[in-house]
């Protein structure tokens, strides 16, 4: 048993980048070993802000020999080409050959063994081949070679069985050597074994596993926090990303002045943690605290001129952010309004005015459909995307929302609409969360989104989701489930539609489309929720209402797993399976003269007027009915031949087969459960 190391150590690689190639790395090379047969123990990968690596141990060293059986001409080919096939696999005569018979066709096939493979020999061709295949989001070049790599490569670390493994790339010969941390030195570290390649790096500050940098972060956070009696907001994707941008974590700490408290708090928030990757902590009221954390791939003896210098920064920062609100307050959110004019939301799509109109005409149809009044928000409604103009939205872009309802709450707009502003780009809402108008303008202004997107790129491909179109399908889907909201999409694209053809903007797609984009989101979340693909797909009705789908769901799959649904569910496949697609035909009354066909008929009758009167919801409101609606079924099929001698009477009960069939199936399509 043999073990193989690959460390690519070069300059410094975005956290980003690291995810894409540790995941590519461990997917390319489990494919290799894979298609050669190559059995091995355990394949890890690695990565810190300077290399990516995979360490793969207990890898035989031979490829396993194993028969092959190659087809060659048919029996009665000609001579040339039965001599041809002897000689391409140096064989004297057909003696070695034997026959086999493949569909009615009878070939001659040679039976060999293949050879024992080096494990060492395949890593060798397959290793560089593997490296350029490499998918990069963005990728460079540098020196005279073709190879491509994120950043610029400095040494390549190749062993297999604690040997040199001689491998070419990027302009590299690889070696049998690394280097630890660059802020320390440079001197060069060999390879003897994995373990001691992972303490001589530990020893020059170079920890390889991101979730031990982490682990070391938060250790120091948390003696911190017991210290000075706080609580440290963890975001786990902030933590990610500053435990990879260093090789080796030095935790600091510092705090601000607290006159920056007139900033308000999600500002101050997005400034240390998404500007200046800094950690931020909680005092034991709840209130933010004026300490913070971050972490440097410098260790120091003294560490105050480092948080000093950090502390600088960070004042420059808030005193920016200080002059934008200023400015900002001064103009206010209305006196914005017609700045939006100015500014183009999607191509074709109009200006953001536009967009505010159509949405703010979107909101009093969502609630006039639901039955409820939102008169009292009318006059402020416009003003949700006005925030779009202000400085601070344009310095930090990812605050749209929060700083219209800091400005709004600003000009005493009620704090449901200022509430609605603030949250209307969340993706999800908690369950003590409770304001319906921020529900339904965060529906909105996703639904302009989507829609806007279509007219502009007309299709969305590749895995990548740039806009976000997406990730706001399924938050509506989300919202309209978590909060009961009964929404037409269909009715509701119409809307739209006709408020793009008052701006004279074309809104090129039709609803099918729309639906067909919304049904493969809905598919994906029911799966993840547990429901079965046959019920998801029998649950999604042309109207698109996500709740109703939902409810749905849940009922079908109640149905599905109960006695009496399972029996009704098999008598409805005894009536799906002698069910005929017949035009359009209303069925003889005089032709019945069975009782069972009697009953049936009438069934029929019963069944769509309750579920009429119960808005289709009748079959899985009464499961006790479902009993006598399988007796009547099964009854009819047991007793009354449907291909009857006589034409008339073998159509007409075709036709009342076919009746029964459209009232179940267009109403609950039980025809795509796999029953």
């Amino acid at each position: 048993m043999s073990d193989f190391i690959l460390e690519i150590y070069g300059e410094e690689i975005p956290s980003s980048a690291q995810s894409l190639i540790e995941n590519q790395f461990e997917k390319l090379f489990c494919q290799i070993l894979e298609d050669n047969e190559i059995k091995y123990k355990d394949l890890l990968t690695f990565s810190t802000s300077r290399r990516v690596g995979v360490y793969v141990n207990g890898l035989n060293n031979y490829t396993n020999s194993k028969q092959v059986e190659v087809r060659g001409p048919q029996v009665d080919a000609s001579q040339k080409a039965i001599q041809g096939f002897l000689k391409s696999n140096n064989l004297v005569n057909v003696k070695k050959l034997e026959t086999k018979v493949i569909k009615d066709k009878s070939y001659f096939v040679f039976k060999k063994k293949t050879k024992k493979k080096n494990t060492s020999d395949i890593l060798k061709i397959e290793t560089p081949i593997i490296l350029q295949s490499i998918k990069w989001v963005k990728s460079m070049r540098w020196g005279c070679h073709n190879d491509r790599w994120i950043r610029p490569i400095k040494n390549i670390l190749c062993i297999y069985n604690n040997k040199l493994l001689k491998i070419k790339f990027a302009g590299l010969d690889s070696n049998n050597f690394t280097f630890g941390n660059y802020h320390f030195e440079e001197k060069k570290i060999l390879y003897s074994n994995y373990l001691n390649y992972q303490e001589k790096l530990r020893k020059t500050f170079v920890m390889l596993d991101s979730s031990d940098r982490q682990k070391l972060i938060l250790k120091k956070i948390d003696a911190f926090c017991k210290k000075n009696n706080l609580q440290f907001i963890n975001d786990s994707a902030l933590l990610k990303r500053i435990s990879n941008s260093v090789e080796f974590p030095n935790v600091y700490f510092g705090s601000f002045d607290n006159k920056f408290f007139k900033i308000p708090e999600f500002l101050l928030k997005n400034i240390m943690s998404d500007k200046q990757d800094y950690f931020i902590f909680k005092e034991t009221n709840n209130k933010l605290s004026n300490f913070f954390g971050f972490v440097s791939g410098i260790k120091v003896k003294k560490d105050n001129k480092l948080v000093e210098g950090n502390l600088n920064v960070l004042k420059a920062r808030f005193s920016d952010a200080s002059f934008f609100i200023y400015e900002d307050k001064k103009k206010g959110l209305i006196n914005r309004l017609n700045q939006l004019k100015e500014i183009i939301f999607y191509e074709q799509t109009g200006s953001l005015y536009d967009r505010a109109k159509r949405i703010n005409n979107v909101l009093k149809f969502i609630y006039e459909k639901l039955g409820k009044n939102n008169n009292q928000f009318e006059n402020y409604l416009i003003y949700s995307n006005t925030d779009l103009a202000t400085d601070l939205v344009k310095e930090f872009p990812s605050l749209q929302g929060k700083v219209g309802g800091f400005l709004a709450n600003f000009e005493n707009f009620p704090k449901t609409v200022s509430q609605a502003f603030s949250d209307q780009y969340e993706y999800e809402f908690s369950k003590s969360y409770d304001n319906f108008l921020t529900y339904i303008l965060s529906i909105s202004q996703k639904f302009d989104s989507i829609l806007g997107y279509f007219v502009s790129k007309e299709s969305l491909t590749g895995a990548g989701d740039p806009f976000g179109i997406r990730r706001s399908t399924l938050s509506i889907i989300k919202i309209c489930i978590d909060k009961k909201i009964n929404l037409n999409f269909s009715e509701l694209f119409d809307f739209h539609k006709n408020l793009y053809l008052v701006q004279n903007l074309n809104l090129k797609i039709e609803f099918s489309f729309l639906f067909d984009f919304f049904q493969k989101r809905t598919v994906n979340l029911f799966k993840e929720m547990g429901f079965r693909n046959d019920i998801i797909l029998a649950s999604i009705d042309r109207e698109f209402n996500p709740y109703a789908i939902f409810i749905r769901a849940e009922k079908m799959t109640e149905l599905y797993n109960s006695r009496d649904g399972k029996n009704f569910l098999k008598a409805f496949k005894r009536l799906n399976s002698l069910n005929e697609d017949i035009e359009n035909q209303s069925v003889e009354v005089n032709l019945l003269k069975k009782e069972e066909e009697k009953n049936f008929y009438n069934l029929i009758d019963h069944i769509k007027k309750n579920i009429d009167e119960s808005k289709h919801d009748f079959i899985f409101e009464n499961f006790n009915y479902l009993c006598q609606l399988s007796d009547t079924i099964n009854v009819f099929f047991d007793n009354v031949i449907v291909n009857d001698d006589n034409l008339k009477i073998r159509t007409n009960r075709k036709i009342l087969i076919n009746k029964l069939h459209q009232v179940l199936n267009d109403n609950y399509r039980f025809s795509l459960l796999e029953i």
